[in-house]
């Protein structure tokens, strides 16, 4: 079925690459009519449209020098009837250090008691009482500069579904948030942060010493991470504790949406999350949160290696906990990871079957690489499919799914063949519209063509 195609660019640069008609004309190859801009826009900070300490901050220089080449884009833009969506008001897209920095950093625990913060682009806490007038003041910005805008996708913060340590700076690590920004939304919320953090070092201390029955009690809960692991850790303040993390999450993107809704009520809202295998820990439900957006965009990322992709996840589960549990086989901690997260590999039972799918040296590496076999047929017929079906049924409208689809955040960059397997398979399973934030490459390009919905 062909799909309504969305197209972001994650930077100004496609201007040096294409005249304004010429990408417009690009677009319509793919039957595109909306863009998303993943960048700042030229806009100065009005102090006035912030409610908090920070007052906005200075436009990157290099946006700044393309202002005129902005304006006249979107000029032509909008003589071509094209919708454009801001994704550059995200706080971590501002591109001032110093400014992010100012912003409470999510602290992740140890299994000793002690934390540390996130130093990261990526690292603020949504609980921050900063983060949210400073975010809608950059709503009010580009709405007040560029009223063509008609609408903002989000992207985070979010809790982290990670357990390897020192990975990506732990910006998506299970253990975060411990600070004072989540202890004062837990009281806010009624919740006993004490327990929380003791349910966390229980939690730590389980997955340092796994026993084979303590795998079977998490595969009684399958595809209920929360419950699985409370019994599996024998802490039920572990359930409570994540879901802590999801009335943190939808307390946030609630206000985010009525605030953005307040500056103008045409304005639409579109919430970035996880694939919904990896929402349970991140905080994001997707049916606690379809009733807030206009419409969702779930992460179809499946990349081995690098960051944020479904492969890599699933080897980095069992990697570290084979470290931490040398006496387990990896067949049996392959079955408490599909148990949590509520899917299986085809054919994957060890960390040498899934390299397989990555160019060696990358395995263990967030640098990109095109090498490495392709992900089997099935995978994408079955996993891929199933988690398009959950995010369906979670948000209850087909129309307001619009999953993000990208090659690679580093490690093995999905291939055209496999980015066509990707669509046909979403389509099948019942999505009518998708968020395209691939490179504009010539394989890639055609799978969009493909797939777009072009006018009659």
């Amino acid at each position: 079925m062909p799909l309504e195609t969305w197209i972001m660019q994650g930077s100004w640069a496609f201007l040096d690459d294409y005249p304004s008609d010429a990408f417009i004309d690009k677009m319509e190859e793919a039957g595109a009519r909306h863009l998303a801009i993943g960048a700042p826009f030229p806009v100065d900070p009005d102090p006035g449209h912030y409610g908090g300490g920070i007052a906005g901050c200075p436009v990157p220089a290099a946006v700044a020098d393309r202002k005129a080449q902005i304006d006249a884009f979107l000029a032509a833009a909008g003589r071509r009837s094209i919708h454009i969506y801001a994704y550059g008001a995200n706080p971590h897209m501002s591109g001032d250090k110093a400014v992010y920095d100012q912003l409470p950093s999510k602290q992740v625990l140890h299994a000793d008691g002690s934390r540390h913060g996130v130093a990261s682009y990526w690292g603020a806490c949504c609980n921050g009482s900063e983060f949210l007038p400073y975010y809608l003041g950059r709503v009010r910005d580009i709405h007040a500069a560029y009223p063509q805008v008609e609408g903002f996708l989000n992207d985070g913060p979010e809790f982290g579904y990670e357990i390897a340590f020192d990975f990506m700076a732990d910006n998506l690590n299970l253990f975060g948030c411990f600070g004072s920004c989540c202890a004062a939304r837990s009281r806010q919320l009624a919740c006993d942060f004490a327990a929380f953090e003791r349910a966390a070092l229980d939690l730590h201390g389980w997955f340092h010493a796994i026993a084979a029955p303590d795998v079977e009690r998490v595969l009684d809960h399958p595809a209920d991470a929360a419950a699985g692991l409370a019994a599996a850790a024998g802490n039920e303040e572990i359930a409570a504790w994540l879901r802590f993390k999801q009335d943190a999450v939808v307390s946030h993107i609630e206000r985010l949406c009525a605030g953005v809704k307040a500056v103008d009520p045409r304005l639409q809202m579109g919430v970035g999350s996880r694939l919904p295998a990896f929402t349970p820990l991140t905080g994001y439900d997707l049916t606690r949160l379809a009733p807030a957006a206009d419409f969702l965009l779930p992460k179809i990322y499946l990349w081995m290696g690098g960051v944020d992709g479904l492969y890599g996840t699933v080897y980095r589960w069992v990697r570290t906990l084979r470290e931490w549990n040398p006496g387990i086989g990896e067949e049996m901690l392959f079955r408490l990871v599909y148990g949590l997260f509520g899917f299986e590999l085809p054919g994957a039972r060890s960390l040498l079957e899934l390299r397989r799918h990555v160019e060696p040296r990358f395995a263990d590496s967030i640098e990109l690489t095109y090498l490495g076999a392709p992900f089997p047929a099935d995978f994408f017929s079955g996993v891929v499919a199933a988690q398009v079906r959950a995010m369906i049924d979670q948000v209850g409208e087909p129309s307001r799914v619009r999953p993000w689809l990208h090659t690679h955040h580093g490690g093995r960059a999905l291939p055209p063949d496999e980015i066509d397997r990707t669509l046909t398979a979403a389509a099948a399973a019942g999505i009518e519209t998708y968020l395209n934030y691939n490179p504009i490459e010539p394989g890639n390009w055609e799978v969009a063509v493909k797939h777009g919905r072009k006018e009659e």
